[in-house]
């Protein structure tokens, strides 16, 4: 029996709806569904804050009972625990795989390059595009694989889209909900677009885990805005497709700084949803301007509702982009996204 660890962010036992968990959990769920329950093996790192030893215990205790270790940390957890981690991993040998989160590590080994070395020591690091793996390559981060954004999702049928004809329609945010996330330029590009078409013509529905400290930011933003915003909570984050196909398009403006392949795109694509996201970090990794979706500069309110105008003005072309999406949809099915990783398990 392959014994697999995992030790990555779970959430706090809510409903699973920060990027990090998600991919945490869909990964452990397909290695759960490839090897059975017993060869895999957890240890959640959103559990430190509150007891930091047994924690320790608990990460050491997996690495040491693990054949293949597969680490998940975020930027902190990266900084704080993973030294620990390889420092006992020099006793016990065992195969380190590392699944990068976002888009952070590029910019933390150029300014902290004592770190490469240790990436180096581990068996291969997975990152989610190949921009990112350009980027640390010439840094001289070795033994880099591609895992990009595997999800199981009830894909919309390319028979079920068509072209939209109604006058007022829906856009949404789905993601983590602060002011990185651009959630006030999409607020501002809808009320612009209003002032344009008419008010009460274009709505904007907010999805995601409201961050810690922004709860009060939001609440005074929709109220502000409450003709035409609303918060629809989180949605379980493999039931995505029946919740976003009936909107017309996803507004995406984030300028978050750790940003790499965010799982929102995919649930898009299966949704056959178009997005309209800023050129920042790597999102033109995935978002194709002309394709399936219009890429816009940071912190633009008036150029995204610029691109929001284009659609609602030409619906032939955001029909062309939602069957764009439908396809390209096909590329991240979890069979073939982990065939690399589960190559370096089964070695």
């Amino acid at each position: 029996m392959k014994k697999i660890g995992i030790w990555g962010q779970f959430g706090d036992g809510g409903k699973i709806a920060d990027g990090q968990a998600v991919r945490t959990t869909i990964i452990t769920n397909e290695l759960r569904r490839r090897y059975g329950n017993e060869s895999v093996h957890t240890v959640n790192t959103n559990l430190w804050k509150k007891s930091p030893f047994k924690f320790l215990l608990m990460s050491i205790g997996l690495l040491r009972w693990s054949d293949v270790f597969v680490i998940a940390p975020a930027d902190n957890g990266f900084k704080v625990f993973v030294p620990i981690l390889d420092i006992f991993n020099r006793l016990y040998k065992r195969r380190i795989l590392y699944v990068v989160i976002g888009g952070f590590l590029p910019e933390l080994l150029k300014s902290k390059p004592k770190y490469i070395k240790m990436v180096n020591r581990f068996f291969a690091s997975f990152v989610q595009t190949n921009n990112i793996k350009k980027d640390l390559e010439k840094l001289g981060v070795k033994n880099i694989s591609i895992l990009s954004n595997p999800k199981r999702l009830n894909t919309r049928k390319q028979s079920d889209l068509h072209v939209w004809d109604d006058k007022e329609l829906r856009v949404c945010v789905f993601s983590r909900l602060n002011k990185l996330k651009g959630v006030k330029e999409a607020v501002e590009a809808v009320k612009l677009v209003n002032l344009e078409l008419g008010e009460g013509m274009l709505k904007l529905d907010l999805y995601g885990l409201i961050q810690p400290g922004y709860e009060e930011w939001l609440e005074e933003l929709i109220n502000k805005n409450k003709s035409f915003v609303t918060y629809k909570g989180i949605i379980d984050y493999d039931k995505t497709v029946e919740s976003l196909q009936s909107y017309f398009a996803m507004l995406f403006p984030t300028y978050y700084y750790g940003e790499g392949f965010p799982g929102n795109v995919i649930d898009a694509f299966n949704s056959g949803l178009p997005i309209i996201a800023t050129d920042w970090l790597y999102n033109k990794d995935v978002i194709k301007d002309g394709r399936n979706g219009i890429l816009v500069p940071i912190k633009n309110a008036r150029a995204l509702a610029d691109a929001i105008l284009i659609l609602y003005k030409n619906r032939q072309l955001h029909y062309e982009y939602a069957k764009n999406c439908l396809e390209d949809a096909k590329l991240y099915k979890p069979d073939d996204v982990l065939k690399d990783f589960y190559s370096k398990i089964d070695i």
